[in-house]
């Protein structure tokens, strides 16, 4: 398949101290990329970066064949996001009004996939029924669904998103596990920032981990299982040798 993200000489300063440097990405459709590293890596700031969210001073990133820099209109319908955060909500709109502000949004960027039944099919999997409650008084576990249904309401060719276990309960993350195959088989890209590695084992195809903002491996995730066991064994010895070799 084709690559559906592309990321070439990426550099973003976010203080006098703190540059995220990558420099070369690259996910094709069908496949999953998961991105890890300890607190304050860069993790979200490079996914804020390929949305859209943060400009950095160098380099490209090519979303379904568009240049995000130059294209944040149109790329709105090449992805979806479901941060971890609740910073997107309006708190006072219930789910129901959320999401048809949505499809007025995807809509405008070129989507033609029927939305509202799409929602309907997402939240039917997802177990939720709270549409005419606000959003801002959801329980965590019902916003991240609200956060999910979104990323995936207008079928994105490429799906980003972060922690995305966090706050749901098991059922709904054996559902959640099952909606991103689906959306693989179907061909989309997936990204996902995640300190589960146990979860990134079983199902991503390639690894990046970054420390301090730069990039410590970019592999195939089963040749770092195979070299160091686990990625856990592998997560750990990387930082540990980071942290014993400081930089000068």
């Amino acid at each position: 398949m084709k690559s559906l993200l592309q990321v070439t000489g990426l550099q973003l300063q976010r203080s006098p101290n703190y540059c995220l440097t990558v420099p070369k990405l690259k996910v094709q459709g069908g496949s999953l990329l998961c991105i890890t590293g300890p607190n304050g890596c860069g993790k979200t700031s490079l996914l804020e970066c390929l949305v859209g969210l943060l400009v950095p001073q160098e380099g490209s990133i090519i979303l379904n064949g568009r240049l995000v820099s130059k294209n944040l209109r149109s790329t709105k319908a090449s992805f979806g996001y479901a941060p971890d955060t609740e910073d997107w909500f309006i708190k006072e709109l219930c789910a129901r009004e959320y999401f048809s502000l949505l499809e007025r949004v995807y809509r405008d960027a070129g989507v033609t996939t029927n939305m509202q039944a799409r929602v309907q099919e997402l939240a039917g999997q997802l177990l939720f029924t709270a549409f005419l409650q606000p959003l801002g008084s959801l329980s965590h576990g019902n916003k991240k669904k609200v956060q999910i249904i979104a990323a995936l309401m207008h079928c994105p060719p490429v799906i980003i998103v972060d922690e995305i276990r966090n706050g749901l309960d098991p059922l709904a993350i054996l559902a959640v596990e099952d909606l991103l195959q689906a959306e693989l088989k179907r061909g989309a890209a997936l990204i996902a920032a995640t300190h589960d590695l146990w979860w990134a084992q079983r199902l991503s195809d390639q690894t990046l981990l970054l420390i301090d903002g730069s990039v410590a491996a970019y592999r195939k995730t089963l040749d770092l299982i195979d070299t160091h066991g686990s990625l856990e064994q592998f997560f750990v010895r990387a930082v540990k040798k980071r942290a014993s070799c400081p930089s000068t």
